[in-house]
């Protein structure tokens, strides 16, 4: 499956959270961005609810997620 996270970061965190998220495996691409969120990250994973919520949602700085799966 693939899917795109958006990543609300606690202040000072988005550095931190964006390098080890772009270490993980599923993580295809991971930039920082401007706006309402700081960070998306484009996955490919046979088991995306474990890679967000094991994985991703458990990094120190990580403050709020939104998944967005890939349909069309």
């Amino acid at each position: 499956m693939k899917a795109y996270v958006l990543i609300k970061t606690s202040e000072g965190k988005a550095r931190s959270v964006l390098d080890q998220i772009q270490a993980m495996d599923g993580v295809k691409e991971a930039v920082g961005v401007y706006g309402s969120f700081d960070v998306i990250a484009k996955l490919e994973a046979d088991d995306l609810a474990s890679l967000v919520v094991d994985e991703i949602r458990k990094i120190n700085g990580v403050a709020d997620t939104n998944t967005l799966i890939e349909a069309l």
